[in-house]
């Protein structure tokens, strides 16, 4: 079979296809094969099935104090009109608010809105490594500061409560649809449920990721895998689930059905602009912590039309089945600094899911370069979609990446593509089944170098149609 997918990559990578459709696809998704292509329609809040609500206004931070005058500290105003909304959108008017500290989203139904990207500016003077140091180390061992790696300021953050339920009994194949467990009596249909895979001692489910080919795994540590599924039958210990299986669940790796009861959900980030000082990146590993979003341990969230300027980190995704529209980075010339490849970089991640699954990313445009734009680590079933970057990246960060989809993207001027980081010793870039679908870029984008990634990767940059994820999703719909 590895052969067989390793001249199927190379055939499409080298052009070789007809005009029209992907081969791969054919007219109306009729090829679709989910052992050669995953299907990527389930990422995103409510898997869109759902479209971002419009949530009613609760509270105006101008009724705690906030001023908006961009010489003020507004922090405790907005901190103070969030803990006072038990749901709906927390409003700053047109304005300018400084911002020192951690604003923190920690409960269900709430939204932080302005009056548009350009209107409503979130103004922060320093960065969190000043407010609150935090020193950790890099793979190499090395000093760096811990915001290089997450941490943001302002976050929504809640907890998945997982709980087990059920053991999976017998060995069910990647693309089924069922399992058997010891004992179905807590499960329901209609329940939402991890399917949780746990890593052993000889890391064979990380080998499994890589498709049985991942490099030079020395430095790895055990990390489990799981992807979120909803139950639509039961009988006896037999459960029907909503979505394909992306992986096997072997008895080495003590699989198991987990409930997911987030505690924080249906809270977004929209129309606002994010902006920090005008200084020189500090470069790679020595951020000065001007991190603008994250979403951790939540789902079905979102982040829409907001606009990060001179941004260290963009938006950091821990968190499973969220959606980010509309996000525009953009960095002054004096923030450049010259990174590996003589690019010059604007900050470290522009965008970043690790830990992270079924999160969609779409309608971005990245108008500077990061030392990663578009970055998976650890992470599976996210999407980046019908964007365009200066320069783009595709980051995948080692440490099964796996089973990503990226597509329907302007990588403009096209010389860094495949640029990644990593540790040494954390496996190759891309795990299995990592798909680019409809790419471009101002010269022809090649196929990932020799040992990228393994033979099941799907490389169909000329591909129609060019956004895979959006004709799945329709397909889906059809069904």
């Amino acid at each position: 079979m590895r052969r067989i997918l390793a001249l199927a990559l190379s055939v499409v990578a080298a052009g070789a296809m007809p005009a029209g459709n992907s081969p791969l696809w054919g007219e109306q998704g009729e090829r679709l094969d989910r052992e050669r292509l995953p299907d990527f329609s389930y990422a995103g809040y409510h898997r869109g099935e759902a479209p971002i609500p419009e949530i009613a206004q609760a509270t105006s931070v101008k009724d705690f104090g906030a001023v908006g005058d961009g010489v003020a500290d507004d922090t405790a105003a907005i901190k103070q009109a969030i803990d006072a909304t038990k749901a709906g959108a927390v409003f700053l008017p047109a304005g300018t608010y400084k911002i020192t500290d951690f604003i923190w989203i920690g409960k269900p139904g709430v939204v932080l809105r302005g009056a548009g990207p350009e209107r409503t500016i979130l103004w922060f003077p320093r960065g969190l490594d000043e407010i609150h140091p935090r020193e950790m180390h890099e793979s190499r061992g090395l000093p760096t500061s811990g915001y290089s790696f997450d941490g943001a300021f302002v976050t929504i953050i809640g907890k998945y409560g997982n709980r087990p339920l059920a053991k999976i009994a017998a060995v069910a194949p990647r693309g089924g649809r069922s399992v058997s467990v010891d004992d179905a009596s807590r499960l329901k249909v209609g329940q939402w449920l991890l399917v949780h895979a746990h890593e052993d001692a000889g890391q064979s489910l990380k080998t499994y990721l890589y498709s049985g080919d991942p490099g030079d795994v020395s430095h790895g540590k055990p990390l489990d895998t799981k992807m979120l599924v909803r139950v639509v039958a039961i009988e006896g210990t037999r459960v029907t689930l909503d979505r394909p299986l992306r992986f096997e669940t072997r008895a080495a790796w003590d699989c198991a059905l987990e409930s997911f009861e987030p505690t924080v959900s249906e809270c977004g980030i929209e129309e606002i602009g994010f902006k920090f000082p005008a200084i020189k990146y500090r470069g790679h590993f020595h951020e000065n912590g001007a991190n603008a979003i994250e979403l951790r341990n939540v789902a079905n969230c979102w982040v829409r039309n907001v606009h990060l300027h001179n941004a260290d980190f963009g938006v950091n995704i821990v968190a499973c089945q969220n959606t980010v529209d509309g996000v525009v980075i953009t960095a002054d010339a004096a923030r450049a600094e010259n990174e590996p490849g003589n690019v010059a970089c604007s900050g470290h991640h522009a965008f970043q899911c690790k830990e992270a699954e079924d999160n969609f990313i779409t309608h971005f445009d990245i108008r500077t370069c990061y030392i990663h734009d578009l970055s998976v680590e650890h992470a599976s079933g996210n999407v980046y979609a019908d964007g365009h970057g200066q320069n783009l990246c595709f980051d995948h960060h080692k440490d099964t990446p796996y089973e990503n989809l990226y597509t329907a993207l302007d990588c403009g001027e096209g010389t860094r593509v495949w640029v990644c980081g990593g540790g040494a010793g954390l496996g190759r870039q891309c795990a299995g089944y990592g798909t680019f679908w409809g790419i471009s870029a101002k010269r022809p984008v090649k196929a990932p170098p020799a040992g990228w990634g393994p033979a099941t990767m799907v490389f169909a940059p000329e591909a129609e149609p060019r956004d895979l994820r959006a004709a799945q999703a329709e397909v889906r719909q059809r069904k």
